[in-house]
């Protein structure tokens, strides 16, 4: 399923922000993309990733990151040059302007002393973590929220189905005698009236159509497939495989229904179940 989400961590002017994102997918994808120096916490963040989510092609990637530098690595003034280097222009002969400004003093030689530009890795590693599972959990709220409305679109098309499937029921019923019309006005338009036809081998070319054409078992199997989809909608949770192969197997009974009683009131029927279906499965594609 889609979906987006921020986490934000903010401690003593320190600042990390992630951003994860989610669109569909029947196998879980996972990328971290972070810049340099939070690079080692990319493993931290897939384990996160793993977690929660089993499904769907998954990114998540840094907004903001600034501090997290540990005290002694911070930028410092060397007093003792700087001082004598304001000594210095007191010494210039006169006529020489003697003004420095504070940007300009910096940036002379050895008055900007650095201790180096690590990182505090351990608060580091503490807000990467707590920013990674507040994105995580914000894009999950998001996917359930999607996966509710997806499931309300799912049960107005089941509901569809199940009307649909009491008129399948009830045009089974009447097929024996639609076939054995068609057989019969068939047979009524090839033969003349000297070539009469044999009620008795109708009956039995019927009984024969009749037996090719039942389709009891498929329609058991229809319900059974349709209450299981229903069962897992209710349950909840990452049902997108389930219900996809759920969808594949309400599919292959409603093609053998419509092959075994061509020409009769089954077909229309089922090429309007078969509508539904594929909007069922587009919504269900859509389900972790």
């Amino acid at each position: 399923m889609t979906g987006y989400a921020v986490g934000r961590c903010v401690t003593d002017g320190d600042l990390l922000s992630l951003e994860a994102k989610s669109v569909n997918g029947k196998h879980l994808k996972a990328s971290v993309k972070l810049p340099h120096a939070l690079a080692p916490y990319e493993p931290l963040v897939l384990e996160l990733i793993r977690e929660r989510i089993s499904r769907g092609n998954v990114r998540l990637g840094c907004l903001e990151f600034a501090g997290f530098t540990p005290e002694e690595a911070r930028p410092r003034v060397d007093q003792a040059r700087a001082r004598g280097y304001l000594a210095a222009l007191e010494e210039l002969p006169p006529g020489v302007a003697r003004s420095l400004s504070a940007y300009e003093l910096l940036r002379l030689p050895g008055v900007l002393a650095e201790s180096g530009n690590g990182v505090d890795a351990e608060r580091l590693e503490a807000a990467v973590r707590r920013a990674a599972e507040q994105a995580l959990d914000g894009l999950l709220e998001r996917r359930r929220e999607e996966g509710d409305r997806l499931g309300e679109a799912m049960e107005r098309i089941l509901a569809e189905l199940r009307d649909l499937r009491g008129e399948l029921h009830a045009a089974v019923a009447d097929a024996s005698a639609q076939l054995a019309d068609n057989l019969r006005q068939r047979l009524n338009e090839l033969l003349d009236d000297d070539n009469k036809l044999d009620e008795g081998r109708l009956e039995q070319e019927v009984a024969y159509l009749a037996t090719r054409a039942d389709v009891t078992e498929e329609l058991d199997r229809l319900d059974s497939h349709l209450e299981a989809f229903d069962a897992a909608l209710a349950e909840g949770g990452a049902v997108g495989r389930r219900l996809d192969f759920l969808c594949q197997e309400i599919h292959r009974e409603l093609t053998t229904c419509g092959n075994k009683a061509v020409g009769t009131a089954i077909t229309p029927v089922v090429l309007e179940m078969k509508v539904l279906l594929d909007q069922l499965r587009e919504q269900a594609a859509n389900l972790a």
